[in-house]
């Protein structure tokens, strides 16, 4: 991966291209942004400028080039959680490395989720930061840079990766061969990130979202048994997977409470499944869908405050299916009345 095949985030790449052209490379750098903005991409293509040999560097072409793109080069170490955290014994690891190496050669230590660290690694880390080894660069990523050490983060350099505006992402999908509903179905559901609608537009990609639409559309005719064994379900999911299924949901209960107050259905997110919203919304009020959005809002919440999945799951959709009922039962009552 390199500079010109990234989408967006132009000022941060020139920022760091000015870096690399100056030579004056802090020992530390802290990419924060959402999963999927493209911070790795960005990552990959700094090593590959840093590392090439080439005049024209990074060429794309050469060995340390490939090997870059796929953190395979032996100056590169990549530290990822190691289950859900990140453990003294990787920074530990990455200590004993630091150490014997020599020469005149960069070096890069990326570390992915580094807000995932435990306490201990995480004052391993800052040591390494405090004092670092000559010519070796700290590439620290996350989605959540506030749940960060402030002592590790006032020793880097923060550069912050924002979303894409979604019409950006779309146009950028189309032109690798997308069609141009897939993409902007993508690119709306993604919130603009490039990793994630890329993923999206895999074989499958959408297999929780279709999950959430099917959800959705059975719960005015659910009962306790049906609530049960979506709870069973759900909490076979990682926590990732269930916060991706919970922004599914809202997505969705956005696009009929668009629909129910009147809008254009080219502003959906979900432009593939306008003819079914169409038909879920008869189903709704829309004090039951902003109700609903709150229910979703608030399960996030308590997920990412390290809640159970599978409470959070029980109290969500008993809540769900009652807005669901409560809002087929007052449209069937205002029909009567008429």
């Amino acid at each position: 991966m390199f500079w010109d095949e990234i989408v967006g985030h132009d000022e941060t790449i020139k920022m760091l291209q000015g870096m690399l052209r100056r030579g004056r490379l802090p020992h530390a750098l802290l990419f924060a942004g959402p999963e999927g903005v493209g911070k790795t991409l960005v990552a990959k293509a700094f090593a590959a400028a840093l590392l090439c040999q080439e005049a024209a560097a990074p060429c794309g072409r050469c060995l340390i080039c490939r090997q870059a793109a796929e953190f395979a080069h032996p100056a590169l170490q990549v530290i990822v959680p190691a289950g859900n955290t990140i453990k003294i014994d990787q920074i530990r690891q990455l200590q004993h490395e630091a150490a014997l190496a020599g020469g005149d050669e960069w070096r890069l230590c990326i570390i992915e989720q580094v807000e995932r660290m435990t306490a201990q690694a995480a004052n391993s880390l800052l040591k390494l930061l405090e004092e670092p080894p000559p010519r070796l660069i700290f590439i620290l990523l996350t989605a959540l840079p506030h749940a960060v050490l402030s002592t590790i983060r006032s020793r880097c350099q923060v550069l912050r990766f924002a979303p894409l505006p979604p019409e950006v992402l779309a146009a950028a999908l189309s032109r690798r061969g997308y069609g141009e509903e897939a993409a902007r179905v993508a690119a709306r559901l993604s919130g603009g990130r490039m990793g994630t609608a890329l993923a999206l537009l895999t074989p499958g990609g959408m297999a929780l979202r279709d999950q959430a639409a099917a959800i959705l559309a059975n719960l005015p005719a659910a009962n306790m048994e049906t609530v049960w064994s979506l709870v069973a379900m759900l909490d076979k999911l990682a926590p990732a997977d269930f916060t991706a299924f919970l922004h599914y949901l809202t997505c969705l209960l956005r696009d009929l409470l668009l629909l129910a107050d009147g809008h254009r259905p080219d502003l959906l997110f979900n432009l593939d499944l306008t003819h079914e919203l169409a038909g879920l919304v008869q189903a709704w009020t829309p004090s039951a869908l902003f109700a609903a959005l709150a229910a979703v809002r608030d399960a996030g919440r308590a997920v990412q405050g390290n809640a159970s999945i599978r409470l959070t799951c029980e109290a969500l959709f008993i809540h769900l299916v009652d807005l669901a009922k409560e809002g087929s039962d007052a449209i069937h009552s205002s029909r009567r009345a008429l």
